[in-house]
Protein backbone atom coordinates (compact mmCIF):
# COMPACT_ATOMS: atom_id res chain seq x y z
CA UNK A 1 0.00 0.00 0.00
CA UNK A 2 3.00 2.55 1.04
CA UNK A 3 4.19 1.63 -2.71
CA UNK A 4 1.41 2.33 -4.38
CA UNK A 5 0.80 5.44 -2.24
CA UNK A 6 4.90 6.72 -3.23
CA UNK A 7 4.23 5.88 -6.59
CA UNK A 8 0.67 7.84 -7.10
CA UNK A 9 2.12 10.67 -5.61
CA UNK A 10 5.00 10.95 -7.49
CA UNK A 11 3.20 10.88 -10.40
CA UNK A 12 1.06 13.85 -9.52
CA UNK A 13 4.71 15.85 -8.50
CA UNK A 14 5.47 15.18 -12.43
CA UNK A 15 1.98 16.03 -13.64
CA UNK A 16 2.08 19.70 -11.78
CA UNK A 17 5.62 20.16 -12.61
CA UNK A 18 5.01 19.33 -16.79
CA UNK A 19 1.48 21.47 -16.34
CA UNK A 20 3.54 24.28 -14.96
CA UNK A 21 6.15 24.13 -17.29
CA UNK A 22 3.64 24.31 -20.41
CA UNK A 23 1.58 27.00 -19.25
CA UNK A 24 4.41 28.78 -17.34
CA UNK A 25 2.89 32.19 -18.72
CA UNK A 26 -0.52 31.90 -17.27
CA UNK A 27 1.10 30.85 -13.90
CA UNK A 28 3.46 33.63 -13.84
CA UNK A 29 -0.10 36.27 -14.80
CA UNK A 30 -1.05 35.71 -11.13
CA UNK A 31 2.72 35.33 -9.63
CA UNK A 32 2.53 31.59 -8.97
CA UNK A 33 6.08 30.08 -8.94
CA UNK A 34 7.12 26.73 -8.72
CA UNK A 35 10.21 24.84 -7.85
CA UNK A 36 11.79 21.96 -9.12
CA UNK A 37 10.21 19.67 -6.86
CA UNK A 38 6.82 20.70 -8.03
CA UNK A 39 5.57 22.75 -5.06
CA UNK A 40 3.97 25.99 -6.35
CA UNK A 41 3.86 29.12 -3.85
CA UNK A 42 3.29 32.76 -3.94
CA UNK A 43 4.15 35.57 -1.43
CA UNK A 44 0.65 38.03 -1.31
CA UNK A 45 1.60 41.31 0.67
CA UNK A 46 -0.71 43.34 2.40
CA UNK A 47 -1.18 46.45 4.11
CA UNK A 48 0.24 47.21 7.17
CA UNK A 49 -2.38 49.18 8.76
CA UNK A 50 -5.03 46.33 8.15
CA UNK A 51 -5.33 44.23 11.03
CA UNK A 52 -3.93 40.77 10.58
CA UNK A 53 -7.66 38.86 9.88
CA UNK A 54 -10.08 42.19 9.54
CA UNK A 55 -12.64 41.70 7.21
CA UNK A 56 -10.83 44.08 4.41
CA UNK A 57 -7.60 41.74 5.16
CA UNK A 58 -10.09 38.36 4.12
CA UNK A 59 -11.78 40.56 1.23
CA UNK A 60 -7.96 40.87 -0.08
CA UNK A 61 -7.20 37.50 0.71
CA UNK A 62 -9.52 35.78 -1.12
CA UNK A 63 -9.52 38.42 -4.04
CA UNK A 64 -5.97 37.11 -4.56
CA UNK A 65 -6.90 33.14 -3.67
CA UNK A 66 -9.56 33.32 -6.44
CA UNK A 67 -7.00 34.42 -9.57
CA UNK A 68 -4.95 31.66 -8.28
CA UNK A 69 -7.34 28.77 -7.88
CA UNK A 70 -9.09 30.23 -11.16
CA UNK A 71 -5.48 29.50 -12.90
CA UNK A 72 -5.52 26.16 -11.32
CA UNK A 73 -8.64 24.88 -12.20
CA UNK A 74 -8.01 26.34 -15.81
CA UNK A 75 -5.24 23.88 -16.18
CA UNK A 76 -7.46 21.11 -14.18
CA UNK A 77 -4.46 20.74 -11.75
CA UNK A 78 -6.48 21.16 -8.52
CA UNK A 79 -7.77 17.67 -7.21
CA UNK A 80 -3.75 17.11 -7.06
CA UNK A 81 -2.65 20.06 -4.78
CA UNK A 82 -2.56 20.46 -1.46
CA UNK A 83 -3.22 24.04 -0.20
CA UNK A 84 -1.28 25.45 2.75
CA UNK A 85 -1.49 29.25 4.02
CA UNK A 86 0.68 30.52 6.14
CA UNK A 87 0.65 34.31 7.68
CA UNK A 88 4.15 36.13 7.76
CA UNK A 89 4.73 38.48 10.48
CA UNK A 90 8.62 39.34 10.38
CA UNK A 91 10.37 42.32 12.10
CA UNK A 92 13.40 43.87 10.86
CA UNK A 93 15.31 46.15 13.94
CA UNK A 94 16.49 49.20 12.18
CA UNK A 95 18.06 51.05 14.96
CA UNK A 96 17.24 50.34 18.50
CA UNK A 97 13.69 51.95 18.50
CA UNK A 98 12.67 51.32 15.29
CA UNK A 99 11.21 48.23 13.98
CA UNK A 100 9.76 47.65 10.39
CA UNK A 101 7.19 44.56 10.21
CA UNK A 102 6.67 42.46 6.50
CA UNK A 103 3.19 41.74 6.40
CA UNK A 104 2.01 39.08 4.14
CA UNK A 105 0.66 35.55 3.29
CA UNK A 106 3.03 32.58 2.23
CA UNK A 107 0.77 30.62 -0.33
CA UNK A 108 2.07 27.03 -1.33
CA UNK A 109 0.62 24.22 -3.08
CA UNK A 110 2.38 21.17 -2.78
CA UNK A 111 1.26 17.90 -5.13
CA UNK A 112 -0.24 15.76 -2.55
CA UNK A 113 -3.72 14.36 -2.00
CA UNK A 114 -3.33 15.52 1.92
CA UNK A 115 -0.60 17.30 3.58
CA UNK A 116 -0.97 15.56 6.36
CA UNK A 117 0.41 11.77 5.35
CA UNK A 118 3.02 12.68 2.55
CA UNK A 119 4.38 9.51 0.87
CA UNK A 120 7.10 11.28 -1.28
CA UNK A 121 9.78 12.55 1.43
CA UNK A 122 13.72 12.84 1.43
CA UNK A 123 13.85 9.97 3.46
CA UNK A 124 11.40 8.04 1.06
CA UNK A 125 12.61 8.71 -1.70
CA UNK A 126 16.59 7.63 -0.66
CA UNK A 127 14.98 4.38 0.65
CA UNK A 128 13.48 3.96 -2.83
CA UNK A 129 16.68 4.54 -4.36
CA UNK A 130 18.91 2.23 -1.79
CA UNK A 131 16.28 -0.58 -2.38
CA UNK A 132 16.61 0.13 -6.29
CA UNK A 133 20.67 -0.52 -6.30
CA UNK A 134 19.91 -3.21 -3.81
CA UNK A 135 17.82 -4.93 -6.36
CA UNK A 136 19.61 -4.72 -9.34
CA UNK A 137 22.82 -5.31 -7.99
CA UNK A 138 21.54 -8.86 -6.47
CA UNK A 139 19.90 -9.01 -10.02
CA UNK A 140 23.72 -8.77 -11.53
CA UNK A 141 25.15 -10.71 -8.80
CA UNK A 142 22.83 -13.37 -9.65
CA UNK A 143 23.81 -13.12 -13.49
CA UNK A 144 27.17 -12.91 -12.94
CA UNK A 145 27.45 -16.18 -10.22
CA UNK A 146 25.24 -18.31 -12.67
CA UNK A 147 27.59 -17.76 -15.87
CA UNK A 148 30.59 -17.39 -14.48
CA UNK A 149 30.31 -20.86 -12.52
Amino acid sequence: MWLKNFFNELKAWHIVRKVYKHNKKDFELVNLKCGWTGKMFRVINRDPEVALGSEEDEAYLHKELAEMWGIIWKHNIADILAYELIPLESENRINEKEVEYEHGYLVMFTPAWNLDKQYVTWKSVTMMILLGLGLVGGIVYTILNYFLL
